[in-house]
């Protein structure tokens, strides 16, 4: 009975427009966001040190030239000047890719040289050019990651490795989570309307649950696959494919760490597939409360917007943050961390929390059941 059930369920699915509307949204998106991402002004990594050189111009000019009179003041100019050399070596060595590894070693020794001044109090420099540690840590991690694998150091910004995960860092968050509640809101409707003839069925409520959960799991994933598939045959066409070794930077435990573009993809999707699981099953706790299928959504969709409202107004709301986590884009880049001022919100816990959160809503869901079941012992009453 149990597998005539899941039968039934798979045949209601496949007969939701709604669902195979919201899918056609998940595969079109992915070829259109390439559209606006292709025209996106992304700065290269020659962009970057051209900037460089250009302010150190500024820096020489504005240091105190007392200060070069002192023994620390001129060990600082000394040091200003070694990085001014490298940077300009790394300018030149981004035209020659066999420079690579000279353009690794001259960057990890000019991240030094800037974690030097910073112990140093970044004396008789402008605020404006000091580079934070954030940002050293984050080049010293690249250049790692450069310097073990032996990828190229200049990759196309607008090939399909590099555009996958960007398309799901936009997808990420309050999109994601609409399209999930939307392609979910509807699941216990056809139960609710026919409460007489479901009650019949000699199948749990738990067991209902799981069977229309996983359905629509893999209903959602199977779009997602699709959708995915679509744009990085469309952009791998276009500009290429690229390099999905290369690295990407991932925040883990308060720090930066690079990661292939394989790893990260798949901390993205892992993280939607628990992203979904948990919204599913909490739908169908708010469906069963409310009724409404409309006011389903419109809860839990203020609950996730609640931790931004209450930031806004400047209230504190550490204790949602489990809730802000959901935006895994923000929490893979270390953009969340950095909003709310805590170190502690990173993919690991964001993972842990889904999971935790999913097995309150189950338990919750299961303690619900009981108490309804033993209230109305008639297999008749049993909830839908």
């Amino acid at each position: 009975m149990r597998w005539n059930y899941l039968l039934f369920e798979t045949k209601m699915v496949l007969h939701n427009r709604k669902n195979w509307l919201l899918g056609i949204a998940i595969l079109l998106f992915f070829p259109i966001y390439y559209l606006q991402y292709s025209q996106t002004d992304i700065k290269t990594l020659q962009d970057q040190k051209n900037e460089e050189a250009e302010q150190f111009h500024t820096i020489f000019k504005a240091f105190p030239e007392e200060m070069r009179e002192t023994k620390e003041g001129q060990e600082i100019y000394d040091n200003l000047t070694e990085q001014s050399s490298l940077i300009n070596m790394q300018r030149f060595y981004l035209w020659d890719e066999e420079e690579n590894d000279s353009y690794i070693t001259d960057g990890l020794r000019l991240n030094e040289l800037r974690l030097a001044l910073h112990e140093a109090g970044n004396k008789g420099i402008h605020p404006n050019y000091i580079v934070t540690k954030e940002e050293i840590h984050k080049e010293v991690a690249l250049l790692n990651y450069y310097q073990k694998h032996h990828v190229s150091i200049v990759p196309d910004p607008f090939v399909a490795s590099n555009y996958i995960p960007a398309a799901l860092d936009t997808i990420s968050g309050l999109p994601f989570c609409l399209i999930v509640l939307l392609i979910g809101s509807s699941m216990l409707l056809h139960d609710q309307q026919n409460r007489s003839l479901m009650r019949g069925l000699p199948v749990s409520f738990l067991q209902k649950v799981f069977s229309k959960v996983g359905i629509h799991l893999f209903q959602l994933f199977v779009f997602l696959a699709v959708g995915i598939g679509i744009g990085s045959v469309y952009v791998g066409l276009k500009t290429g494919w690229g390099s999905f070794t290369s690295p990407i930077l991932l925040y883990s435990g308060g720090t930066f760490t690079a990661v292939s573009i394989v790893h990260y993809v798949l901390l993205q999707l892992l993280s939607f597939l628990l992203i979904s699981l948990l919204l599913l099953v909490t739908t169908i706790l708010v469906s069963g409360l409310t009724k409404n299928m409309y006011a389903t959504v419109l809860s839990i969709v203020f609950l996730l917007l609640l931790p931004s409202l209450l930031l806004s107004a400047g209230i504190d709301a550490s204790w949602l943050h489990p809730l802000v986590m959901i935006d895994i884009g923000s929490v893979l880049s270390g953009e969340a961390a950095l909003k709310f001022t805590s170190t502690s919100m990173d993919y690991r816990r964001a993972l842990s929390w889904f999971v935790g959160l999913t097995l309150v809503v189950l338990a919750t869901l299961y303690m619900k059941t009981r108490l309804q079941y033993t209230s109305h012992p008639s297999g008749h009453d049993k909830p839908n």
